[in-house]
């Protein structure tokens, strides 16, 4: 905030501005919609600080039928068997988007396996003791059901909480570290935009590259981690066993 009212020049007479002051009641509506935009840009490049794991859901209870037309589904307001609907488990109100899925029969105490998103639509199946894919549509997880009762693992993407309006933004915490930067930018290009500002674009391209700063230092960490291709062997005297049809 002090970022933001430093830039629109804001600050003249005192830190706590004049106009765009904390308790103003557009202030909350700019610094949510600040939030969004930062979120929703470091995530789709990579970021991947806001990522919940080893969310348990449990149990999901067998298939209601054996009707390869049925499908089951847990969404925030619950679990589906293909049939009623049950409060528990549901989806993490926080959640965006599930990234992976994982699963094991409830009560076995085994290991997850992971459950591989469908590449469309889900196949059309006689329901078994497991659960084959999944995908995410209309806000559930979507799956074929199975005969067992089971446990789901999953590791999603988490929405950073919104400001409620009356919050004392001197001790709030954004969970966006190192994001003051993006995030004032990101508020002035909402509060120029409210007042026709062609300062509007110049915070905007501010806003954009302090996202850019942020991903960078992300990507870097991870190219300090030696990562090789798997190699291939000939076979069979052969260019990568090309010619003999193995490799390994």
């Amino acid at each position: 905030m002090l970022l933001g009212r430093a830039i629109v020049n804001d600050m003249l007479r005192q830190a706590g501005g004049a106009i765009l002051t904390d308790t103003a009641p557009f202030t909350i509506v700019f610094l949510n919609a600040a939030i969004r935009k930062t979120q929703r840009y470091l995530a789709n490049n990579g970021l991947f600080s806001q990522v919940i794991d080893n969310w348990i859901l449990t149990p999901l209870t067998p298939v209601a039928n054996s009707d390869p037309g049925t499908q089951v589904f847990v969404g925030y307001n619950g679990y589906n068997n293909g049939q009623t609907t049950a409060a528990t488990p549901a989806l993490p109100p926080d959640l965006i988007l599930p990234l992976n899925v994982f699963q094991r029969q409830t009560g076995s105490g085994a290991q997850f396996v992971e459950v591989w998103p469908a590449k469309s639509a889900l196949m059309s199946r006689i329901p078994g003791p497991y659960f084959g894919e999944w995908e995410f549509r209309g806000d559930a997880i979507r799956m074929v059901g199975c005969t067992n009762t089971m446990d789901l693992r999953i590791r999603y993407e988490q929405s950073v909480a919104r400001i409620s309006p009356g919050t004392n933004l001197a001790t709030a915490t954004i969970p966006i570290i190192d994001g003051e930067d993006a995030l004032g930018f990101a508020l002035v290009t909402y509060y120029s935009f409210s007042r026709g500002s062609a300062q509007r674009q110049e915070a905007n391209a501010a806003w954009l590259d302090a996202c850019d700063q942020l991903v960078n230092r992300y990507v870097r960490k991870d190219q300090r981690i030696a990562v090789r291709p798997k190699g291939y062997a000939a076979g069979g005297g052969t260019i990568d066993g090309a010619l003999s049809g193995d490799y390994r």
